[in-house]
C-alpha cells in the first residue's frame, strides 16, 4: 500500500487542529527594525544549591556550606568560587557585565511541579506562563510564538502559541516524513477528488461551528491560515535544525538553545524553553551526595557560555546583532534546604535564585539576599537594596519584571498588584 505524501498527512493532522480551533499561528516574517525583545528560559530542573553559587553563605552557622570555596567578585557580581568548577569563573569572566543575580525568591511550595508552575505562572490556578504571554503579545505575526524545545509550558488562554519540538524531536520527524517511514499505520494514498472532498466538508464544518459560536467565518478563516502556514513551515523544514544533540548521557543544552535562537534570527519565535537536567541527566534534586551540585553547575555554565558565544555571533531579524534583542533567565523551580540530612544530601527548600543575562539586563549586579534563617530579604524594587521596608521577591515579582523588559504591562496579566524590579533593567 502506498504512503500518503507528507503534505497531505500534515494537512489531515491541521484540519482536525482547525476544526477544533486549535489554529497555528500564520507566519509572518518580523519587519525590518523590529526591536522586540525576545525571551530565553533555561530551566535547571529539580532544584539547585543556591550556596553553591549564587548565595555565599560562609558566615552563616546554620547553612552547610561546600568545602574548598570561597567568595568571588568580578565586575560588582559577587558569586561562590570554586577550583572544581572553572566553568563558572570563565563564564562571569566573559558576561557577568551583562548578568543580574536575583536571589531570595520565595516559591512557597516544596513540591517540584508545584513549585515549577508558581515560579512560571505566579499561581497553582489555570494560568499562561510568562513566556506564552510574552509570546501572545507580539506584534508580529509568528509561526512558532513560544518554542519550547525541552521543557514545561503552561498555558490557557494563549495555547494555540506554544510549539513544542519535543524530547525526542518529534516535530522534525513530521517535517522531512521520517515519522510517515517509522509508522506501522498503513496510510493510503487519495485521490484528489477525495482530497477536495475531505477539504469541502472541513470548510463547511468550521463554518458551522463559527456561526453557532457567534463569530460567523473564524474558524474558517483559520483552516485556511493553517493550510498557508503548513506551506510555509514545509519550505522551512529543510533549512531549520530542529533535532536534538546527544551530547553522550545527556542532552546538549546548547544546541538546545541553538535551535531557539535560529529561530528567533529567522523572525519565526519570539519565546523558547530549554531544559537542563543535569550532569548525566541525574537531576539537581540531590536528597543525597549534595556534592553533584558542583558538577551539575559546571556543566551548566560550560553550556552557558557556548550558548552566550552563539547569541553573539547571530543577527537578529532586524539586521541587529541578536544578541541586541534577547534577554536569557536562567532559573531553577527551588533551592535547597541550608542544612545536610542524614544522607548527605539537602531537602527541598522554598527559596530560589535566577539569573537574567542580556538584552535589556542591568548587568553586574546581585539583587536580594538571604537572611541569617536563610529565607529572602526584602528590597526596594528601585534600588534593588535590602530593606526592611522593601518588598517580599514572590515569582510574581520576577513575572512583573520580564513582562516588563518585553514592554507589557504587568497589571494586564497579574491580579496581586505586583511590580517589576526596575532595578535589574536597564
Amino acid at each position: 500500500m502506498t504512503n500518503l505524501s507528507r503534505r497531505r498527512f500534515l494537512s489531515r493532522a491541521l484540519s482536525a487542529t482547525a476544526a477544533s480551533g486549535l489554529i497555528l499561528p500564520g507566519l509572518s516574517a518580523a519587519s525590518v527594525g523590529d526591536s522586540e525583545r525576545k525571551f530565553l528560559f533555561v530551566l535547571a530542573s529539580g532544584g539547585w544549591d543556591t550556596s553553591y553559587l549564587f548565595t555565599p553563605a560562609f558566615d552563616n552557622p546554620s547553612v552547610d556550606t561546600e568545602l574548598d570555596a570561597t567568595i568571588a567578585e568580578i565586575d560588582g557580581l559577587t558569586f561562590v568560587d570554586s577550583e572544581k568548577r572553572p566553568s563558572v569563573r570563565t563564564f562571569f569572566e566573559d558576561y557577568a557585565h551583562r548578568a543580574c543575580i536575583i536571589n531570595g525568591i520565595e516559591v512557597r511550595s516544596v513540591t517540584h511541579e508545584r513549585c515549577e508552575q508558581l515560579l512560571m505562572t505566579g499561581t497553582v490556578g489555570s494560568a499562561d506562563d510568562w513566556p506564552s504571554i510574552i509570546a501572545a503579545q507580539s506584534q508580529h505575526t509568528r509561526l512558532m510564538p513560544h518554542l519550547v524545545v525541552y521543557g514545561s509550558a503552561y498555558t490557557n488562554r494563549y495555547t494555540n502559541g506554544v510549539v513544542r519540538i519535543g524530547s525526542n524531536g518529534q516535530l522534525p520527524d513530521l517535517l522531512d516524513g521520517t515519522a510517515l517511514i517509522r509508522s506501522n499505520i498503513p496510510t493510503p494514498r487519495v485521490s484528489g477528488e477525495v482530497d477536495a472532498a475531505v477539504d469541502a466538508y472541513v470548510r463547511q464544518r468550521a463554518a458551522a461551528l463559527s456561526a453557532a459560536a457567534g463569530d460567523p467565518g473564524r474558524l474558517s478563516a483559520g483552516y485556511g491560515a493553517a493550510l498557508e502556514n503548513l506551506a510555509g513551515l514545509e519550505q522551512l523544514a529543510s533549512s531549520l535544525t530542529l533535532d536534538p544533540v546527544d551530547a553522550g548521557c545527556e542532552r546538549d543544552l546548547a544546541s538546545d538553545g541553538a535551535s531557539v535562537l535560529e529561530c528567533f534570527a529567522a523572525g519565526l519565535s519570539r519565546c523558547g524553553m530549554i531544559q537542563f537536567d543535569g550532569w548525566c541527566g541525574e537531576r539537581w534534586d540531590t536528597h543525597s551526595g549534595n556534592d553533584k551540585q558542583g558538577i551539575h553547575y559546571q556543566q551548566l555554565f560550560s553550556y552557558l557560555e557556548r550558548l552566550m558565544a552563539d547569541l553573539d555571533s547571530r543577527t537578529g531579524s532586524s539586521g541587529a546583532p541578536l544578541s541586541e534583542e534577547v534577554t536569557v533567565v536562567v532559573l531553577s523551580e527551588m533551592g535547597r534546604h541550608p542544612q545536610l540530612n542524614f544522607s548527605g544530601g539537602k531537602d527541598h527548600w522554598t527559596y530560589t535564585s535566577a539569573m537574567l543575562l542580556g538584552a535589556g539586563v542591568a548587568g553586574g549586579q546581585v539583587i536580594g539576599e538571604m537572611d541569617s534563617t536563610y529565607q529572602g530579604s526584602p528590597i526596594d524594587l528601585a534600588s534593588g537594596a535590602v530593606t526592611s521596608s522593601g518588598t517580599d521577591l514572590l515569582p510574581t515579582t520576577l513575572g512583573a519584571t520580564l513582562l516588563a523588559m518585553a514592554d507589557i504591562d504587568p497589571g494586564d496579566h497579574l491580579t496581586d498588584g505586583s511590580q517589576p524590579i526596575t532595578a535589574a533593567m536597564a
